[in-house]
């Protein structure tokens, strides 16, 4: 009985010093998240992701604080490291903060940045079912920003002390491996820090903000492509144009997002299945193939396009996304065609604001599908007008849908 007592005050006197340590442990790294994110985010809700940690160190690099954000200097951005055994970091929580323009934020749009990542294929994978990320869900009906599988952007649209018009962008960005799910829980953790350090960014830089509450609930945002014939959504117009005109070469599948009325950027990803590309091969000529094999479509270079449109701040930023060189403006207010990045481009003005509305496709499947692509584009375009009440819509040529055979 003795030995057990003795026991029993050892170990509640353990018990105690790890409540003690976890405490201290806690309260230092919450400090440190303080002190690296400029005091934007709560602290403990950082803590609290990927079931939570006691433990949190900032980067030692000079980027991954937000010390220059007191004199307005952006964009800013801090990043949160999980720290596990002794001598062990793993990636945590990142928040950005910028204002527009901006190039570090631009908007890049481009026909050869394969949406379905390249890495893990397997020889018979179908490529096509699954994207690398997800589309931009908005939180709510937009006004307040979109989120991501893994990450959320909130916009505080602001008065500054000169008495202008700007914006303060942040984004927020489990950082987590990706065996560790971001959780619905953590997404909506993820956009209520994003728009407190919006709030806060805003505040701090002398600009008056109203930010629109949080919605009750975040839909799980998927990544997966479903039936073109059922899609809604943002890709709702591609449904109703294959039923107007039939399928032919085009798409099988579509990824899109819960349209809404104030987002600030809306996506529809089409990709064609492994299925549909051996049905349509015998059919392709030499030139139509492009130097592929099946097997190069079915592993390696799958058929996709993809529509994008972006309104007021973003779509004065658009770009096309030259690997290795400077980017080219899309601007609004003009229309035309980027042969280098297979982009199509229109403009227009929805709400009294600038808008610039994309389709980007991958090589060669522009060529197979051409004769189609100036009809397509224009019942994409035709579609967001109709919902967010735009005019003055301005079109690329019909000569800039007429590919070379080179």
């Amino acid at each position: 009985m003795a030995v057990a007592a003795v026991f029993g005050v050892g170990a509640g006197g353990w018990g105690l010093w790890l409540e003690t340590k976890d405490y201290f442990d806690r309260s230092a790294s919450r400090d440190r998240i303080a002190k690296a994110c400029a005091g934007l985010v709560d602290p403990d809700q950082v803590l609290d992701l990927n079931g939570g940690t006691t433990r949190a160190k900032a980067g030692s690099e000079d980027n991954d604080s937000m010390g220059d954000l007191d004199s307005g200097s952006m964009p800013a951005r801090c990043e949160i490291y999980r720290v596990g055994k002794p001598g062990t970091t793993y990636n945590h929580f990142l928040l950005s903060v910028w204002s527009n323009p901006s190039d570090d934020f631009a908007q890049l749009v481009s026909g050869w940045d394969d949406p379905f990542g390249m890495l893990g294929r397997k020889p018979n994978a179908d490529v096509t079912r699954e994207a690398g990320q997800t589309g931009a869900y908005p939180i709510g009906d937009g006004r307040l920003g979109v989120y991501y599988g893994n990450a959320a952007v909130v916009k505080a649209k602001c008065t500054d002390r000169s008495g202008g018009t700007t914006s303060i962008n942040t984004m927020t960005v489990a950082k987590y491996f990706e065996d560790d799910p971001v959780t619905d829980a953590d997404r909506r953790t993820l956009a209520g820090l994003a728009r407190t350090a919006a709030a806060r960014a805003a505040k701090k830089l002398g600009c008056k903000a109203a930010l629109p509450a949080l919605p009750a609930e975040l839909p799980t945002p998927s990544a997966k492509l479903v039936n073109a014939k059922s899609a809604g959504g943002t890709c709702g117009w591609y449904a109703g144009y294959i039923a107007a005109t039939g399928r032919w070469r085009l798409p099988d599948r579509a990824l899109g997002t819960p349209a809404a009325a104030h987002a600030q950027e809306e996506s529809c990803l089409l990709g064609v299945s492994s299925k549909e590309v051996r049905g349509m091969w015998p059919d392709l000529t030499k030139d139509e193939r492009g130097g592929n094999s099946l097997d190069d479509v079915i592993r390696l270079a799958p058929f996709w396009l993809r529509t994008e449109s972006y309104f007021g701040d973003e779509a004065r930023e658009v770009a096309t996304d030259h690997f290795g060189r400077e980017h080219t403006a899309l601007s609004p207010g003009t229309a035309g065609h980027d042969g280098e990045e297979d982009v199509w481009w229109a403009s227009s003005t929805c709400a009294g604001q600038p808008a610039v509305h994309t389709l980007s496709i991958d090589y060669p499947y522009d060529k197979i599908v051409q004769k189609r692509l100036q009809a397509l584009f224009k019942a994409y375009v035709t579609d967001v007008a109709a919902r967010r009440d735009c005019t003055g819509l301005k079109f690329p040529t019909a000569a800039t849908f007429q590919l070379s055979k080179a």
